[in-house]
């Protein structure tokens, strides 16, 4: 049945016959006649109506041998209210491609009245359209119709099954803005689940609903069944039918408002929806039922301003993910902390002689590297003293003047007295020594330090020769199978790692959940039940960013957070601590400090998510090269 747009006429539609009824005159005419498809039996199973022009869907019994036995069939029609006869303008049969998955039903059955072939029609007599939605094709239909003619304008399948499309309706008449019931059954027709798709563009193949209902912020009223049996429509509200003879109406929500489906505390039919203020993060700049939006990346709200409708632009280099409520954090606040470093290669040479050798007599060719080799400055020295050299033999050899002649016997003399390679017998060997004092020297410097740059912990970068990593200590790192038994060398080491106290650290960013407003539950699974962690987590909560701290009463251990209302979440930062110990001077046990945050660009945290920390315990091990 259907109505005239004023709701002045009704018109109702078998295959025996059509009627019409006025209700101004309480006038009732029947046609006896299936005047819509007089030579085949044609089963009317939605129609709507512009008053001018109607659509109607339903299934044309095909041959009696043919293997398809109904054909889902739209018939663009017209109808005389005063005789209730209705003709036919173009008829139009589906699937019209014959390789598809719905080419291969049969549709036996339709003529009994089966729910699983229920369909619907809504039509946009200001757009000219109509959405026609066969749910046991999966598809909705979207065309263009005039007084004579009916065209395809897109369809949308959802693949093999039954439901999408059991009812569709225009909530807008000239913003193309329409919903689409989408129920799930099994091929045997059992009902899995029912939501309502609310597009706001014009629909194509591929377009994406922008609301989908229920969800977190618009729930399934309380009293009301989750299977849904039809949906209509004013241009701007929704009515939801619903199995059990529930009656939902959700109003239209202003913009910055979205329409709160909780409804009453008590049992109601019909129940209302309330409108309520976005919830920080998100938008809506539209009136309507539907949700409102996350912020897209690189924008704002914190809700603090009930009249803004639109998200506004971040600063830049700020973590501003997708439905952020600040700008406050910077991305440089998002950097982990780990431990997990690779342990130190040996070195090759592990003699001291050899080590020494190869410092003393190398040279790179960097500035810094040229500035502290030892052979580097010998060799300064060494051209000092080949001009001395020089000059000493020039004064020996060419010049005859007195003062200069006692000049080279001075300093003839001095070097001599300083001669340690021919023990005083010649005056070059006395220049040579100083080369011989600057190597020395070298050598002596560089033990000390290389000998104080043990052990590693303490030891900072070898700063006094070029290679910085060269460090006084042997390396070695490996695997060992829990089942071996502890050695007596590690004996302590593994006691402090296992009464060590770890700590769990949780940071929700970018969201506007407090200590104060928000109180969270952390439970541990002992066996099959949650027990309450203990003490209660320490909160912390400052620039949009929540904190919690609690110790683990064991190591190998599952834990749950649970968190109320459902604010967006922009990242999360889940780490690990424990403070160290110094056992004795040779043993310490180092703090444990890591985090890692988790953030993806144009998401946010999902609803249920599980995270996997694994700790290994580590001992490292040195010995010094030189004792």
């Amino acid at each position: 049945m259907t109505t005239d747009p004023l709701g002045l006429i009704a018109y109702g539609f078998s295959n025996l016959f059509t009627f019409s009824y006025t209700a101004s005159t309480d006038n009732l005419t029947v046609d006896k006649n299936n005047s819509l498809s007089p030579s085949t039996p044609f089963l009317p199973y939605a129609v709507d109506y512009d008053g001018s022009r109607g659509i109607i869907a339903g299934f044309l019994k095909n041959d009696q041998n043919s293997r398809i036995k109904y054909n889902a069939t739209i018939i663009l029609f017209s109808i005389d209210a005063s005789t209730a006869n209705a003709t036919p303008i173009i008829l139009l049969k589906y699937p019209t491609n014959g390789t598809t998955w719905q080419a291969g039903q049969t549709n036996a059955g339709a003529d009994k009245n089966d729910p699983k072939f229920d369909m619907s029609v809504s039509i946009n007599p200001t757009a000219t359209q109509v959405l026609i939605g066969i749910q046991s094709m999966n598809t909705v239909f979207l065309f263009n119709y005039t007084t004579t003619t009916l065209a395809l304008v897109t369809s949308m399948d959802k693949g093999r099954g039954i439901g999408f499309g059991k009812g569709v309706a225009w909530l807008n008449d000239t913003l193309n803005s329409v919903a689409i019931l989408a129920n799930v059954y099994s091929t045997s027709y059992v009902w899995s689940s029912s939501k309502i798709y609310v597009y706001d563009s014009p629909l194509t193949s591929a377009s994406k609903p922008i609301s989908i209902f229920p969800n977190n912020e618009q729930p399934l009223y309380s009293y009301m069944s989750s299977v849904f049996l039809n949906i209509i429509t004013t241009p701007t509200e929704l009515v939801l039918l619903a199995a059990e003879g529930g009656l939902f109406v959700i109003l239209s929500a202003h913009s910055g408002n979205y329409s709160s489906t909780i409804g009453p505390t008590v049992e109601a039919v019909p129940a209302f929806s309330s409108s309520l203020p976005c919830m920080p993060g998100t938008y809506k700049n539209a009136t309507g039922i539907r949700r409102c939006l996350l912020c897209p990346t690189g924008t704002k709200n914190d809700g603090t301003n009930l009249t803004i409708t639109t998200c506004i632009n971040c600063a830049m280099n700020t973590f501003c993910s997708l439905g952020s409520v600040s700008d406050s954090i910077s991305n440089d606040q998002l950097s982990n902390v780990t431990q997990a470093l690779a342990y130190p290669k040996s070195p090759d040479i592990t003699g001291l002689d050899d080590i020494l050798f190869f410092t003393l007599f190398s040279i790179s060719s960097s500035a810094r590297c040229v500035a502290l080799s030892p052979i580097f400055w010998t060799l300064i020295v060494a051209a000092i003293i080949i001009v001395i050299v020089s000059v000493m033999l020039v004064i020996k050899y060419c010049l005859k003047n007195p003062t200069a002649v006692n000049s080279y016997e001075l300093c003839e003399k001095i070097f001599k007295q300083t001669d340690i390679i021919r023990e005083g017998n010649m005056w070059v060997g006395g220049l040579a020594t100083f080369c011989v004092i600057v190597l020395c020297v070298s050598c002596c410097v560089f033990s000390a330090k290389y000998y104080s740059s043990y052990p590693i912990e303490t030891a900072g970068p070898s700063t006094y020769t070029c290679d910085t990593s060269i460090r006084n200590a042997q390396f070695s790192s490996s695997l060992r199978s829990l089942s071996v038994p502890d050695t007596e060398n590690i004996q302590g080491m593994m006691g402090l790692l296992n009464d060590q106290e770890v700590n769990l650290n949780v940071s929700f960013l970018n969201t506007v959940y407090n200590c104060t407003s928000d109180a969270v539950t952390l439970t541990y699974l002992l066996g099959t039940t949650w027990i309450p962690v203990s003490p209660d987590p320490f909160c912390v909560s400052s620039s949009y960013t929540v904190s919690y701290n609690a110790r683990l009463p064991f190591r190998s251990i599952t834990v749950q957070l649970t968190l109320p209302n459902t604010y967006p979440i922009g990242g999360l930062r889940i780490g690990l601590s424990a403070p160290g110990k110094n056992k004795s001077s040779t043993a310490t046990l180092q703090d444990l400090s890591f985090s890692q945050t988790f953030n993806q660009s144009g998401r946010l945290l999902g609803q249920d998510a599980r995270i996997t920390l694994q700790v290994t315990k580590v001992i490292n091990t040195t010995n010094p090269l030189v004792n």
